[in-house]
């Protein structure tokens, strides 16, 4: 897209990501000429995107965390009944959410691709895609709800208003879902816990 980009002296606009649902009308991106022309071929930057039937691992974070969730929530089923690999995904999602959000101690690179925009994956729905199925499916489970409220806390550490902003209202959803699911007894020892992150139950 780069070379293509610089060769036709156009800007390109990335507006789907890697796993973003395509379907026919489904814009891709848009070709931003930086000075009047007559002609754009787009043959390059179209034959750049890959349209498959199934999400691939390849430049779609967001599909590993889903991945990820699903297996906790397989785990978490009557049939295999096995918290404790369910628990080890929350703390594997910890840690990459850990890495992701702690900006590099060193410079960034200068710029390669300068010609191409591609938009920044959101917060959201990262956290949508690692912690919502988790928290409903385990919620009737005191020690994964446990494990919940300690990951949320040790993300809120990172102290960047963003990211703590969303985590409170995933750790909230998870406390309101845990009220509906568990017993008096075992909502007890939450409190210590969710009013750390500034919330009772």
């Amino acid at each position: 897209m780069q070379t293509e980009a610089k060769r036709q002296k156009v800007r390109f606009e990335v507006t789907a990501l890697p796993g973003t649902f395509a379907a026919p009308g489904r814009v891709l991106g848009y070709i931003k000429p930086e000075e009047e022309t007559e002609s754009i071929n787009s043959d390059k930057f179209e034959a750049a995107f890959r349209i498959g039937k199934k999400r691939t691992f390849d430049d779609d974070p967001r599909f590993g965390l889903i991945v990820l969730s699903e297996i906790a929530c397989r785990a978490l089923s009557p049939g295999i009944n096995d918290p404790g690999t369910a628990i080890s995904v929350i703390g594997t999602l910890v840690r990459i959410f850990s890495r992701w959000l702690t900006p590099p101690e060193e410079k960034p690179e200068a710029c390669l691709y300068d010609l191409v925009e591609v938009p920044a994956l959101q917060l959201e729905d990262m956290y949508d895609d690692a912690f919502s199925l988790i928290a409903r499916d385990g919620a009737g489970s005191i020690e994964l709800v446990t494990r919940l409220a300690k990951a949320y806390e040790a993300l809120i550490w990172i102290s960047d208003p963003d990211v703590s902003r969303v985590t409170e209202e995933h750790a909230r959803t998870s406390l309101q879902r845990a009220q509906d699911a568990l017993a008096p007894a075992e909502l007890e020892k939450l409190n210590a816990l969710f009013e750390r992150l500034g919330m009772q139950s």
